[in-house]
This record gives structure tokens, C-alpha cells and sequence, in this order.
């Protein structure tokens, strides 16, 4: 919080809270002097300037330490002016009571003989609240200061770790993908040209929503099926997949980007597929989230964990929606459950 908020933040409970401090500090004395109630008024009025000019002078003095560098972290002696002459200001509206009431009454009734320090003390009461009250909001504004800038730390944090987790994306496929090329030229040139324009298309598709955290479901959907159809060009009937998305799901919800790609390479990746036991990648829409499954086909050598495409996931599900993708695996089926977002910035945490 800047300086000059504070400082018009102080102003408006400078006006606010003067006429009652007024009124607190002027009652007892009418009580025990037993003035007449009809100068009431006028004296509240008197006390209650005294009490601006002691917050006026409070707010210069946090302004000249705020701002000038020879009082900058000089503390003591801002409270130290503040006390003096907060208490030469209450000094002299109490003699401007006493010239009043003597113009009014017979009696001395504000002759404070028997109690001269009582003006002094009054003052020094006055100003001690008025720096607690002033304190509180600076300190609350402090913090308040402190939460936002957190905050917007927090978020610069979250969105360079969530373009971290992005870029750990490309390179692993792209390596998988000149590793599938290199195999195909070899065995089917024709297939490799296939795949290589797939691919062209893919990346082309893929760097342009690179930029985002999350894309419309029809977005995302489209390059799954690219992915999806090079990778059949390599396995033919080895593999099978099947969609079964609403178009109204696809058009109005929100998904990170990579998300049902990378879902679908972890797929590939984890099993064995041939002609004859084929991996068949479902993926499909229910109760608001998209669930991608498919048959386990083992391979000999079983790897012990989704790898880093799951755990990659998994970190930037969190970071975009706050909450958990569903990752369910039995002896015949794994599975994995994401949440549709409803637009591109609700969800977002930062």
C-alpha cells in the first residue's frame, strides 16, 4: 500500500473518529463541573478541532518521516513531536473553554487549580489514541501490503513452473517421434512420408498452442486425433481408439493443452502392442470430466511407474484448477479422469 493511501485512508478516520473522541473526552469534565448542558455543544466543537489538529498533525508527522530522508527512520522523534505539541494544542482549546464559560457563567467553572495538570494529561490521552489508532491502520495496511505482493509472487511462480512442466513436453515427444520416423524409412517409405506430414501438421498446430496454459476441449481433441493417427500409421491394427465427446462439451469447456495428447503417448508408451492383442485408447465423456482408458497389454519388460508424462500432468492440473486428475488401474484397464474447466481464467489459482 503506497504512502499517499495511507495517508487519505487516515484523513477520512481523522473525520470520522474526532467528534467522538470529542465528545468522550469533554463529557467527564461537564459531569463533574455541572455545566450547564446548553454549552454542551460548543464545547464538543472546540474539543473536536483540537482533536483534528492533533490527527493532522500525526498524519504530517508520518508524511515528513514517509518522505524525507533525514526523518525517515527517525520514530522516536515523530512520536516525540507528536506528544508535545499534540498537548500545547489540548492546552490551549482548554483555555478557549475557560474564555468561553467565563463569557457564559458567573462561576469559573473550567479553573483548573486543583487539577493543573488534568489539560496536559487530556492531551496526552487524546494523542495516545490517536497514534494506537493510527498505528493499527498502517500496520494492517503493511500486511495487506505484504499479502498482494505474495500473491502476485505466487502467481509469477505458478506460471513459470507451469511453462517449465510445458516445455518438458516437446522435447521427450519430438524425440519419440524422429526415433518412429527413423524406424519407418527404414521399413515403409511411404508410411514415413505419411507420418511426416502428419507430424509437420502437429507441430504446426502444437507451437501455436504452446502460448496457452488451457484450450477449448475441441482444440485439444483435434490434436490428440493428429497425434493419434501418426502413431497408426506406425502400429496399423495394433492399435484402436474410439471418441465419444459431446460437441457442446468439446465447444464450451476448457482443458490444459497437451493434456488428452499426453494421456494418449503415456497409453502407448506403457504397453505392448501387436496385431493380435491390440491396444484399444477409449476416450470418452462423463459427469463433467473427459476420462481417457485403455486395455493393459504388459510388456516384458514392465515399467514400475506412469513415468513423467502422469506426474508432469498431475503438477500442472494443480496449478491450473487446484484440483486432482483420477488415476484408476486395475489387472485389465488403466484409466486416468481430467476436469473439464468451465472457462480459461475461473479456475486459474496463480
Amino acid at each position: 500500500m503506497k504512502p499517499d493511501s495511507n495517508i487519505n485512508r487516515l484523513f477520512k478516520i481523522a473525520i470520522y473518529t474526532s467528534p467522538l473522541i470529542g465528545i468522550l473526552a469533554i463529557t467527564p469534565i461537564f459531569i463533574h463541573k455541572a455545566v450547564s448542558v446548553s454549552i454542551f455543544p460548543k464545547a464538543v466543537l472546540i474539543i473536536t478541532l483540537a482533536t483534528l489538529s492533533v490527527w493532522w498533525l500525526n498524519i504530517f508527522l508520518f508524511y515528513v518521516s514517509e518522505n524525507i530522508k533525514a526523518f525517515k527512520y527517525s520514530r522516536v522523534l515523530r512520536y516525540i513531536l507528536s506528544y508535545v505539541i499534540s498537548v500545547i494544542i489540548i492546552i490551549a482549546a482548554m483555555r478557549m473553554l475557560r474564555l468561553c464559560f467565563y463569557s457564559q457563567l458567573d462561576i469559573p467553572a473550567m479553573n483548573f487549580r486543583h487539577a493543573p495538570f488534568a489539560p496536559s494529561v487530556l492531551g496526552l490521552s487524546i494523542n495516545t489514541v490517536i497514534l494506537i489508532i493510527q498505528d493499527l491502520i498502517l500496520i494492517r495496511g503493511k500486511q495487506t501490503e505484504i499479502e498482494i505482493e505474495n500473491a502476485r509472487l505466487k502467481l509469477k511462480n505458478t506460471e513459470a513452473l507451469n511453462q517449465q512442466l510445458k516445455q518438458q513436453i516437446h522435447p521427450h515427444f519430438l524425440f519419440n517421434s524422429l526415433n518412429t520416423l527413423k524406424s519407418l524409412i527404414n521399413k515403409s517409405p511411404e508410411a514415413a512420408e505419411d507420418y511426416l506430414v502428419k507430424l509437420s501438421d502437429f507441430l504446426r498446430i502444437s507451437i501455436s498452442a504452446g502460448e496457452e496454459n488451457v484450450v477449448r476441449g475441441s482444440g485439444e481433441l483435434k490434436l490428440c486425433l493428429d497425434y493419434l493417427e501418426m502413431q497408426k500409421i506406425r502400429y496399423a491394427g495394433a492399435l484402436q481408439f474410439s471418441i465419444d465427446i459431446p460437441d457442446e462439451q468439446l465447444g464450451s469447456g476448457f482443458i490444459p493443452v497437451f493434456s488428452l495428447q499426453l494421456l494418449a503417448e503415456n497409453a502407448i508408451k506403457h504397453n505392448a502392442l501387436t496385431n493380435e492383442t491390440p491396444l484399444k485408447i477409449k476416450i470418452r465423456y462423463e459427469d463433467g470430466r473427459i476420462i481417457v482408458s485403455n486395455n493393459i497389454r504388459k510388456k516384458l519388460i514392465s515399467e514400475s511407474s506412469p513415468g513423467l508424462g502422469l506426474i508432469n500432468l498431475a503438477e500442472r492440473y494443480n496449478i491450473l484448477s487446484g484440483d486432482e486428475i483420477i488415476i484408476r488401474n486395475s489387472e485389465d484397464q488403466f484409466s486416468v479422469s481430467i476436469k473439464i474447466l468451465t472457462d480459461e481464467n475461473s479456475n486459474y489459482r496463480g
